[in-house]
């Protein structure tokens, strides 16, 4: 029934493309040379997705921001990623663009996202490019546009999704941001969505960074929890299932602020 309803969604795919001259060929959509990760769909506008085998009209979605990396990225983190899976989400993996991220020489080629915060605009079309892939998670899951929507963001990838956040450029209902900070000056937008920061103690280049986006969260009065615990700068399991797991208390009603903090998995709230 999955391949089916997928083989429909990309036939409305390419009929959307062959009526849109200006969008990406078809042909990309199903190329053997796809960076997506195993178990991974690609998608298109260089994207990739998984969908649960059961779903329903409910069935959120998660936005996978990832840190920066070259060729097909680590193994591990995508097998972590592709974990929300089985925890009932669709997740949705875009890539970043090369040239983003040329701080060294060492990392001037891999895939990062927009980071100049005097071009708003590359901001903007980051976002825009998921437009295409999320219509045809929302077409599989036959909800329409109504799922509710999940940002987590990894290294540079939470530098962005605070960006995101605090500007109100994609419509989440909550954020994830894991071993990353703040990207310019945390103003809180009128509909500021629920946030959970996840940061590693050992991570000597973005615990730091992660204890001032607390800190100027704070500042803001902006709701959300700030979760430490030992270990390095590398994608862990235990900080992935802990943000799905505040992403499920939102989904079900049950994330509650108090004295302007959420909880840390059952631990008391951030102060």
């Amino acid at each position: 029934m999955r391949q089916a309803a997928l083989g429909i969604v990309l036939f409305g795919i390419g009929a959307l493309l062959t009526a849109c001259p200006s969008a990406k060929p078809a042909a990309t959509l199903t190329s053997s040379e796809s960076w997506c990760p195993d178990h991974f769909e690609v998608g298109p506008s260089d994207t990739c997705f998984a969908v649960p085998e059961t779903t329903t009209k409910a069935t959120p979605i998660l936005i996978y921001l990832h840190g920066p990396y070259a060729g097909h990225g680590s193994a591990e983190e995508w097998e972590i990623v592709h974990s929300a899976v089985a925890k009932g989400f669709a997740v949705v993996v875009p890539r970043g663009k090369r040239g983003l991220c040329a701080w060294t020489a060492e990392v001037k080629d891999h895939f990062c996202w927009p980071q100049e915060v005097e071009d708003p605009q590359a901001f903007k079309a980051a976002v825009a490019d998921w437009d295409r892939v999320l219509w045809q998670v929302d077409a599989i899951l036959e909800s329409g546009s109504h799922n509710k929507r999940y940002i987590l963001g990894y290294s540079q990838g939470g530098l962005f999704a605070s960006y995101l956040a605090s500007h109100a450029l994609f419509p989440a209902q909550a954020y994830a941001i894991v071993n990353g900070g703040p990207l310019g000056p945390m103003k809180k937008p009128p509909s500021a969505a629920p946030l959970i920061l996840l940061s590693a103690e050992n991570d000597a280049a973005q615990a730091p960074k992660m204890t001032a986006l607390h800190d100027d969260l704070n500042k803001a009065s902006w709701p959300h929890a700030y979760c430490t615990h030992p270990g390095g700068h590398a994608l862990s399991a235990s900080d992935f299932d802990a943000a799905l797991a505040f992403f499920k208390r939102d989904a079900d009603g049950s994330l509650k602020a108090k004295d302007n903090a959420y909880t840390c998995d059952g631990k008391d709230p951030a102060k």
